[in-house]
């Protein structure tokens, strides 16, 4: 009985080492793999960044379904108290349009949804940043 226990409690600490060592390693990792990791991991928690759009995107790809044109883009984000993020994020269907200010709901590197906000709705810590 004490070996089992012991070796539920190994078992717990190599998870819970693991899911920190994730976090990590995910930390301004703009990579699908990346967002997959976060979206799993307990230990990441949801967050609010925003940005400014810009006309340039990484790169556009065609929906599997429909063959409408997506926009990935990849940018500088900041948390509400100016942390700075780099994260990416998908347009769908449209190219984005430039100076305009954006709030992603993310969990880690993974973004839940976005939505455009006009600029007096930007935390005033990071109004003078975008």
């Amino acid at each position: 009985m004490k070996h089992f226990c012991q070796s539920i409690v190994g078992v717990l600490i190599f998870v819970a080492l693991c899911a920190v060592a994730l976090r990590v390693y995910t930390y301004n990792n703009t990579s699908t793999t990346a967002g997959l990791i976060d979206q799993l991991n307990p230990l990441v928690k949801t967050a609010t960044l925003y940005t400014k759009t810009t006309e340039k995107y990484e790169y556009k790809f065609p929906d599997a379904t429909s063959k409408i044109e997506n926009f990935v883009y990849l940018q500088t984000c900041y948390t509400g108290d100016g942390k700075k993020r780099k994260i990416e994020y998908i347009s769908f269907g449209k190219q984005m349009k430039p100076d305009k200010f954006l709030k992603l709901e993310t969990k880690g590197q993974s973004v839940l949804k976005w939505e455009e906000i006009d600029k007096e709705e930007l935390p005033e810590k990071i109004r003078h940043l975008l």
